[in-house]
């Protein structure tokens, strides 16, 4: 079942621009139509006109200079007007009397004239006397008729009128001409408005409504979405500018697949990325592995949710230290868990693990209730199922860089991380700790410089 939607444009613009078609068509033939027939109808008039002159000067040669209107008179008119096709003649006196009335060349009998007939009688003498006019004219348009009064003299000083019927006999044929010559107007009028509307269509509509069927496309996911518009006008630069989005997206895609669902940073695919890409182009990183302390005993006690809100609190942290004006380049990523991935240029290592430290400590204390935040621990059970004592949530910063050992990959970086972190997370609180060895690293994750032993990591910095 097709289902049309109200509120589309291109409903809309239809609707107003068929409105618009039907008014331009109606107003356009309306005025063909009304001067046609007025040309017509003058036309007729002046037919009428010539006949009516021409009957006019035969009735006076008839009647000669003072003939009375007897029926020899009668009969000369009468064949005159019979000459010129005349089949409608009534001949009155200028007080209405009828001399003899002739319908469709038949003699019908008629004593005296009707009131429009005095009316017309009485036009006609006046128009002639006043004006100087040969007679007066009526026109019935639904009849097609036209009904001249034509006034002579007779009998020297008496007036008579002449009526006649003169029928419009090529109103019909001229009709049915104006009828089909409105008709074609009409559809030379609605061809180019429909020419118009497919070319509007083929400009904006259709555009359209490929970039909105890309769109939804492009919501379901489909990313390789292309929109074929190739035009240097708005629509073509919208088209351009949504396949340029849809690159964009398509590689932010590929970027951020494994990135974490909880936290939204790029996951371990992007890390790894990130590093080698790092250490191909020469950097000089620093790589901050970032764990939570005492975080399943917090999780066992307050639950998975609140457990979720110190993670997000922890990658805030790390995102708030990342947007300071001192800090350049930094990427953050979250391997899961409670475990983060901070890389950076050497000089800014140590500022940004101090702190984060710092701010991370600062704010932990509202995911405690008041009472284990006052006593600085909680009380919950260990992995051998017996009670124990843990101390607040604290961080601990495993730093590794390749300022002074030749990583070539990141998995060798994970492998002195772990040393440094195993190192860090001995020690009570939020503290940060850099691996200062030096050589290549061995498949162990030792140094393999000949005769010299695996060198601890550097100093710790406790920041609680």
């Amino acid at each position: 079942m097709l289902r049309i939607n109200a509120k589309s444009i291109i409903l809309r613009t239809a609707v107003i621009y068929l409105f618009v078609t039907i008014l331009n068509v109606s107003i356009f033939v309306l005025m063909v139509f009304e001067n046609q027939l007025d040309l017509i109808a003058q036309n007729a008039i002046l037919n009428s006109e010539l006949k009516g002159s021409n009957f006019k000067y035969r009735i006076d040669n008839a009647m000669g200079v003072a003939g009375d209107l007897d029926n020899a008179n009668i009969n000369k008119i009468l064949r005159e007007a019979s000459s010129l096709g005349v089949r409608d003649v009534t001949l009155f006196s200028e007080a209405g009397k009828v001399f003899v009335n002739i319908e469709n060349n038949q003699a019908v009998s008629k004593a005296e004239a009707s009131v429009d007939d005095m009316k017309n009688i009485n036009m006609a003498i006046t128009k002639k006397g006043f004006e100087d006019k040969l007679f007066y004219h009526v026109i019935h348009r639904k009849t097609k008729l036209i009904n001249l009064y034509i006034p002579f003299s007779y009998a020297g000083d008496k007036i008579g009128v002449a009526a006649i019927a003169l029928y419009m006999i090529d109103i019909d044929k001229q009709m049915n001409y104006l009828y089909r010559q409105c008709l074609v107007i009409a559809l030379i009028i609605i061809a180019i408005h429909f020419g118009f509307a497919v070319l509007f269509s083929r400009m904006i509509f259709f555009p359209l409504r490929k970039l909105n069927d890309a769109t939804h496309l492009l919501a379901q996911g489909k990313l390789d979405i292309r929109v074929p518009i190739v035009s240097d006008d708005e629509i073509g630069q919208l088209a351009s500018s949504f396949n340029e989005m849809s690159v964009a997206l398509q590689r932010m895609r590929d970027e951020a697949r494994g990135a974490n669902p909880l936290t939204g940073l790029p996951g371990n695919l992007a890390i790894a990325k990130f590093i080698d890409d790092s250490l191909n182009a020469g950097r000089v990183i620093c790589v901050l592995y970032c764990d939570l302390d005492n975080f399943k005993a917090y999780n066992d006690k307050y639950g998975f949710t609140k457990g979720d809100e110190a993670i997000l609190y922890t990658r805030d942290c790390l995102v708030a230290i990342a947007k300071r004006k001192d800090m350049k380049d930094v990427f953050i990523g979250h391997e899961g868990g409670d475990d983060f991935v901070v890389v950076c240029e050497f000089p800014y290592w140590e500022e940004y693990a101090k702190s984060f430290i710092t701010l991370f400590d600062r704010g932990i204390y509202q995911f405690y209730n008041s009472v284990d935040a006052r006593n600085g621990f909680i009380e919950s059970i260990n992995r051998r199922g017996e009670r124990q004592r843990f101390p607040l949530m604290s961080v601990s910063v495993a730093v590794v860089s390749n300022r002074q050992r030749p990583f070539r990959r990141h998995a060798e970086m994970i492998q002195v991380a772990a040393e440094v972190k195993k190192y860090v997370k001995s020690i009570d609180g939020s503290c940060y700790a850099i691996d200062r060895r030096q050589g290549p690293v061995s498949p162990t994750g030792q140094v393999t410089l000949p005769g010299q032993a695996p060198a601890a990591p550097g100093p710790a910095r406790q920041q609680r």
